[in-house]
């Protein structure tokens, strides 16, 4: 049907995928949240297509070119 449709993911998760879709570095968001670097790969890994539709969004609303 077209719709994009994100799983649910915690909150923590959620705010990583926000700050990657703003091209924030690995190390930059292990900062933030109090995680390692390999922990926000994994999330970078896992949610590819969710940080794509989030960068999407961004775009979209304004917030990123």
């Amino acid at each position: 049907n077209g719709k994009r449709r994100r799983r649910k993911m915690t909150q923590q998760k959620f705010e990583i995928v926000k700050a990657l879709a703003y091209d924030e570095t690995n190390e930059q968001i292990a900062t933030a949240e109090g995680i390692t670097a390999d922990e926000v790969q994994k999330v970078r890994t896992e949610y590819a297509a969710d940080v794509e539709v989030a960068k999407a969004d961004l775009q979209k609303a304004g917030y990123i070119k």
